[in-house]
């Protein structure tokens, strides 16, 4: 540094001897004297530390005396002196000012020379060693001290210092001496030594003028130390001596209000403070440190104290700390609630969220500005809202609902249904809030709109209408009214599915007027015709059909038109009105316009044609019940022939049919039943379509298509199990009936394989079986049938009757009668032995076969049997003496083989006569028939001794009793 001093009137011209040490010196000066140009390179202040520092103009830095505009000059001014050897007090003042001269050049080359600060230093040190008591040795000691300095010798510039206080106490460089101390030590970290230099500057009074930035330094050592507490103080007393009177809040208008040349000085200083309360932890610890200082005699918030918390959270926001900085702008209002600034500082705790994009924490803390701040709230007490205040209150009360109703869609679309409508209801008391609050708001109807929209979202339908209503009417002509009226339809719509069926008709009605309003009064509205065609609808089903029809004649009298569907639908809506008031030929007319409108793929073509359908059977039930059945069944069978494919059509055919048999036409209702039949295979209806069909065959004399019928319904699984035997029975029967013996058969081979009960029933059918296969000449058919009735009765068991029996009794003896035959057809020829074996047992089975039949009780079976017995035995004998001779026998042979037949075959002959004669003790027993009357002829020829040409009665052949 150079010194501001004025020059020493003592230096003067003077001879004498100079000191050896003296002389070394100034020859080391005249040695390293330059002759370049110097400049001012010292470092200012600011340099030490890393904290701003005043201007050297509020801070004076002791300079070295002027330099002439020559300095090379003037150094060699000052060694030519040296060589003219001076007085020793000049010699000394040279030497001082070549030295001061010297560091002044080395200062203004910005890059110091460590050897000629070094033979500065030297030469100050000598000075002081010569005359250690000089009274201008402070000056000596300060410059030492300086040099030291800029040689980097900081601990030696400091001790220098300190020395210069201890011995020269009063010197007028003391103040410029602690202050220099203070500001090495402080450059270096040393802030404890620092604060005690600062101090006693500051002691020194405002008459130095170091005094203000040993102040402000002074506060910055305490901040250094963390003594936060102790150097707030300090700041406050600077800003409040350099900031504009009055309660200041806004940081930037108080700073620009200070000069120029304290501005770095206030600024700097509340940063500082800034600082500390953010390292004492932020707004509440301002509180705090209030709340503490009141309790302190004059202590107390300083004048400036909103500015104070500004401050603080710009501070925050700079280092992007937003929640730090919302904090501090709390603890204001936390600390000064009804302060006129409160809004203001809520409204930077809102701004230092959004900042640090807290979305929740500005919700929450935008909430409760409008709990605070809105009309109404306590804080008012006493005085109006202020129309900034108001302003913010509005945009919060929108930001707010518009977050819930944004968060809500959110929550909707994943599926958390339950905290969306909360959302969705907490949006609607937001927006409800405008509604109450700002009723004159130019926004007024969007509000409404939302606040309608978040209802409706929320579930509350009904309220949700009514607002739309509110919206679209009570607001004049606005850009949302029409919107809002649309919404209102829909509102209603969705009230009428939520509500219970018997508020449902309540529900329509609102809807239905809402739409109607909307139709009469919005005509250009982009969803008229959808709304009036809905509407349509909805008085349709309220049964409102008079007004339906209008409204549907207004649809399609409208410009511009509506869409071919709408346009169908209210078409459908006129003739389903008009079928719903049995008004069934204008229903027809109606169905068959409409149908005409729809395409041949229009899925809503069966609908409709199967209404068109519908409409003419009902043409003919009500014709039916007038009684005119001919009228009936020909618009019953009108359904088929207008809407081939109708659902209906089965039953309308089956009406017609019906009809057709009430008025015993039979030909038309064989016709129709078949058709049904034909066309309805799988038909329920079919089976009870078969029985009508079967009873007008058999009434209109036509047996064999009657069979037909039944035979398809005994075969029908779906019929009960006595409907399937009566049906087959009757088909076997009436194909008996109709000389078809074919289908017969297999119609009696069906029922005998399928119902064996009543076993009666099914003898009859085994019995005709038989015959019919006797007619066909086949004999194994014949006999198997025969066969087939004997064993189905003999394991009939408790299901026999006496007419089975009879049935099984004359099989039987037909079965026994054809093994007789098949006996009396061997003839007994040669090997005899072999032949006659076979005959044997022929007989013997025929014999069986009859005594089976004979064994069933019945009298006329039981005699048959015993006449063909006696037949048997008979033919048996003949055939005994009609066998075929051997060959070769001589006469005589011939003769005794002939009598040995005889002899074989008498006994036959007896056996015969024996069973005649059984029949013949018959007649005892009031018996009388064929077979009887056949045993006593074949007893006339076998023994006409006995039984010959005499008259058999009833009292004849006791002997035979």
């Amino acid at each position: 540094m150079r010194s501001n001093l004025p020059p020493n009137p003592r230096l003067k011209l003077a001879s004498g001897m100079r000191s050896p040490l003296a002389m070394s010196v100034a020859a080391l000066f005249l040695a390293s004297c330059a002759a370049s140009q110097p400049k001012d390179i010292s470092p200012p202040i600011r340099t030490l530390t890393k904290q701003s520092t005043p201007a050297e103009d509020k801070l004076p830095v002791i300079r070295s005396e002027a330099v002439t505009t020559d300095p090379e000059k003037a150094l060699e001014n000052y060694r030519e002196l040296l060589k003219l050897k001076p007085d020793d007090d000049t010699r000394v003042e040279a030497m001082r000012r070549l030295a001061d001269l010297q560091l002044q050049v080395e200062d203004s080359k910005g890059n110091s020379d460590p050897v000629a600060i070094g033979k500065s230093i030297t030469v100050y040190k000598m000075l002081l060693a010569e005359r250690p008591n000089d009274r201008n040795n402070d000056r000596l000691l300060y410059q030492l001290s300086r040099a030291y300095q800029n040689n980097n010798q900081i601990e030696e510039a400091i001790a220098t210092l300190r020395r210069l206080g201890e011995l020269y106490p009063t010197s007028n460089l003391i103040g410029d001496a602690r202050f220099r101390s203070a500001e090495i030590l402080y450059g270096l970290g040393r802030y404890d030594e620092a604060e005690k230099d600062y101090q006693f500057v500051l002691g020194l009074g405002t008459t130095t003028t170091f005094f203000e930035s040993a102040q402000y330094k002074y506060g910055w050592t305490l901040f250094k130390q963390s003594k936060y507490d102790a150097c707030l103080p300090i700041f406050f007393t600077i800003l409040n001596r350099e900031l504009p009177a009055g309660e200041l809040e806004d940081p930037d208008a108080a700073l620009k209000a200070v000069g120029k040349d304290k501005a770095e000085f206030a600024s700097s200083s509340l940063r500082v403070s800034s600082l500390a309360f953010a390292a004492l932890g932020g707004g509440n610890a301002i509180n705090d440190y209030f709340t503490r200082s009141a309790k302190v005699p004059g202590g107390g918030e300083p004048r400036f104290y909103p500015l104070v918390y500004n401050a603080l959270g710009d501070l925050f926001i700079e280092k992007r700390r937003y929640s730090d900085a919302a904090v501090s702008y709390a603890a204001f209002i936390s600390r000064y609630p009804s302060h006129p600034s409160a809004p203001k500082f809520q409204s930077r705790v809102i701004t230092a969220y959004q900042d640090g994009g807290f979305n929740d924490l500005v919700v929450r803390e935008k909430e409760r500005y409008v709990t605070a701040y809105a009309p109404g709230a306590p804080y008012w007490t006493g005085r109006q809202p202020s129309p900034e205040v108001l302003t913010t209150v509005r945009a919060s009360f929108e930001d707010l609902g518009r977050h819930y109703q944004a968060r809500a869609q959110a929550g909707q679309q994943a599926g958390r249904t339950a905290e969306a409508t909360k959302d969705f209801l907490a949006a609607a008391g937001w927006y409800q809030k405008i509604l109450s609050n700002f009723p004159s708001d130019p926004k007024i109807p969007e509000v409404n709109l939302l606040y309608a929209d978040s209802l409706f979202d929320g579930g509350r339908t009904a309220d949700a209408a009514n607002q739309y209503l509110k919206t679209a009417y009570s607001y004049g002509n606005h850009p949302k009214a029409s919107e809002a009226a649309y919404a209102a339809v829909q509102a209603w719509q969705r009230l009428v599915k939520e509500v219970p069926a018997a508020e449902r008709p309540a529900a329509l009605r609102q809807s239905i007027d809402a739409s109607l309003k909307l139709a009469d009064t919005f005509p250009a509205h982009p969803q008229w015709t959808v709304v009036v065609t809905r509407a349509t609808q909805d008085l349709f089903e309220i049964k409102a059909l008079d007004e339906a029809v209008k409204l549907a004649e207004r649809l399609i009298a409208h410009t511009p038109a509506a869409t071919p569907d709408q346009r169908r639908i209210v078409l459908g809506v006129v003739a389903d009105a008009r079928f719903a008031q049995a008004r069934y030929p204008e229903a027809e007319a109606a169905y068959g316009n409409l149908l005409t409108l729809l395409a041949p793929s229009a899925p809503e073509r069966r609908v409709v044609a199967d209404q068109l359908a519908a409409s003419i059977y009902k043409q003919g039930e009500a014709a039916r019940t007038a009684g005119n059945l001919r009228a009936a069944a020909d618009a019953f069978l009108r359904v088929g022939a207008t809407v081939p494919d109708a659902a209906i059509r089965p039953n309308a055919d089956y009406d017609a049919a019906s009809a057709y048999l009430s008025l015993e036409d039979w030909q038309k209702a064989a016709t129709t039943l078949e058709g049904f039949r034909t066309r309805y295979p799988a038909n329920p209806l079919v089976s009870d379509v078969d029985k009508k069909l079967a009873a007008t065959y058999q009434k209109d004399g036509k047996p064999a298509a009657a069979a037909a019928t039944f035979a398809r319904i005994s075969q029908r699984t779906t019929e009960t199990p006595e409907t399937r035997r009566e049906s087959a029975w009757l088909a076997a029967t009436l194909y008996d009936e109709a000389k078809m013996a074919a289908p017969a058969g297999k119609a009696y081979e069906y029922y005998v394989s399928n119902f064996t009960q009543p076993v009666e029933r099914s003898s009859i059918g085994r019995r005709r079986l038989a015959d019919l296969s006797l007619a066909a000449n086949d004999k194994g058919r014949y006999l198997y049938w025969l066969n087939e009735l004997v064993k189905a009765d003999a394991g009939a068991g408790a299901g026999r009757t006496d007419a089975s029996k009879l049935v099984a009794a004359q099989a039987s003896l037909e079965l026994a009668m054809s093994a007789a035959q098949d006996a009396r057809n061997i003839k007994l020829t040669l090997p005899v032995e072999k032949s006659l074996l076979v005959r044997k047992n022929a007989t013997e089975a025929a014999v069986q076969a009859l005594n089976r039949s004979a064994a069933y009780g019945f009298a006329d079976t039981t005699t048959a049997a015993t006449y063909e017995l006696g037949v048997v035995y008979q033919d048996f004998s003949r055939a005994l003496l009609e066998s075929e001779r051997p060959k070769n026998l001589k006469a005589d042979e011939l003769e005794q083989y002939s009598l040995l037949l005889e002899e074989q075959a008498d006994p036959f002959i007896q056996k015969a006569i024996e069973a005649h004669e059984a029949n013949l003790k018959r007649i005892s027993q009031n018996l009388w028939n064929a077979s009887i009357a056949k045993s006593i002829k074949a007893l006339g020829e076998l023994a006409p001794a006995k039984y010959g040409k005499r008259e058999i009665r009833e009292d004849s052949y006791d002997t035979l009793r």
